[in-house]
């Protein structure tokens, strides 16, 4: 597959370079440790998650990625790190369980999938701004998961905990975040109706809020959102 690796090379060139550009910045006052341990595994993810789609190998990268916590309909809560995997046969999404009971050459009941139709909810486990983890919660649907992602005046939904990518490395402050378009269901601006994330659909709700609207064409949607739906919280006293 000459193009896949070369395709592979190329993005991991890119993700080093990255990586070392933001080394340096981290050495400025004001850089937190946590951050640059935060995104650089973010970047690594990435990486791995495009890996992942050119070669399909789920059992490779079984006990990597996103932490979860599902909830089976029969009532049994599983803790599990894994990649939003998608069958393609059925056209839904997976994720799998490593049961460590069982040897590795035992592969049938070592590595467990397990689809939305086999849950009641599911839980995908973020490490905020701050460093902390938080859970995320959501419910299955017929191909996959929907999980709220970002909850406020506006509501973001995504397919999986995997929502946001590094897209900048500005000098002396910490890096830009911003959606990753795929992962995105959709927004809702309070209990209204579910819509396509767009640039014109933000700008629709944020409409109002000067700096929300700044944010829009300077910071990109997450930055955008993430202030209306502070500046909703501070007009609320909360």
């Amino acid at each position: 597959m000459p193009n896949a690796r070369s395709t592979i090379l190329f993005f991991t060139i890119i993700i080093l370079s990255g990586l070392s550009a933001y080394n340096a910045y981290a050495q400025y006052p004001g850089m937190a440790a946590f951050r640059a341990q935060q995104n650089q595994q973010l970047m690594t993810q990435q990486m791995q998650l495009m890996q992942m789609n050119m070669y399909g190998n789920w059992r490779k990268n079984a006990g990597q990625g996103q932490g979860y916590i599902v909830t089976l309909k029969d009532g049994q809560r599983k803790t599990i790190k894994s990649y939003m995997f998608l069958d393609t046969v059925l056209h839904k999404n997976f994720l799998v369980f490593v049961d460590k009971k069982f040897p590795k050459a035992d592969s049938a009941h070592r590595f467990q999938k397990i689809y939305p139709d086999q849950t009641s909810n599911i839980a995908a486990l973020v490490t905020d701004a701050q460093g902390n983890e938080e859970a995320k919660y959501g419910l299955p649907s017929d191909s996959g998961w929907t999980v709220k992602v970002m909850t406020g005046a506006i509501n973001i939904y995504a397919k999986s905990g995997n929502y946001l990518k590094v897209v900048s490395f500005p000098a002396f402050s910490a890096p830009k975040m911003g959606f990753v378009d795929a992962e995105i269901i959709g927004i809702q601006l309070n209990d209204g109706p579910i819509e396509k994330l767009s640039k014109e659909n933000v700008l629709k709700i944020v409409t109002g809020n000067a700096k929300a609207t700044e944010y829009v064409e300077k910071k990109g949607l997450y930055e955008a959102v993430k202030r209306y739906n502070n500046d909703a919280e501070k007009a609320a006293g909360r």
